[in-house]
């Protein structure tokens, strides 16, 4: 999802999976560095995985 793979199939990339990575890690280092918790961090990736998870539905259907 982050990494630009569509749930509903298709292909993803390395390239596209390291990217997501990457962001995943700087927004987990930027936590630790503002002392977030682990349980509120834990929330905040969800959210954000969740927010993709949506933006991807959009897009899907408004091309249809």
């Amino acid at each position: 999802i982050i990494g630009g793979t569509l749930l509903t199939g298709g292909r993803g990339t390395i390239i596209g999976s390291i990217l997501g990575l990457m962001i995943f890690t700087v927004i987990t280092n930027l936590f630790i560095l503002n002392g977030l918790n682990t349980a509120d961090q834990l929330v905040a990736k969800g959210a954000i995985i969740v927010v993709a998870v949506l933006l991807q539905r959009r897009s899907l259907t408004s091309h249809t």
